[in-house]
């Protein structure tokens, strides 16, 4: 995932556009798989909730939205 958003970010994203956002969706999740997947990656990382389904599209939008608000606000 750091790949493609470094990738993304230097070649993709406009002077003017925010830094790219990767999601990770998984069934379940295998902590030690964890730990090695994100232990030296340099971008933020922010763990939200586990799910035993994925949403439909208008919820998963508006979860997203509200994510970035709050973020916003705390900035």
């Amino acid at each position: 995932m750091n790949m493609y958003l470094n990738y993304f970010s230097e070649e993709e994203n406009a002077a003017d556009d925010n830094p790219p956002v990767g999601m990770v969706i998984a069934a379940d999740k295998d902590k030690i798989l964890v730990d090695y997947a994100t232990g030296s990656i340099s971008n933020q990382l922010f763990v939200s909730r586990y799910q035993l389904y994925i949403p439909d599209k208008e919820v998963l939008a508006r979860e997203l939205k509200l994510l970035i608000e709050k973020e916003s606000k705390n900035d």
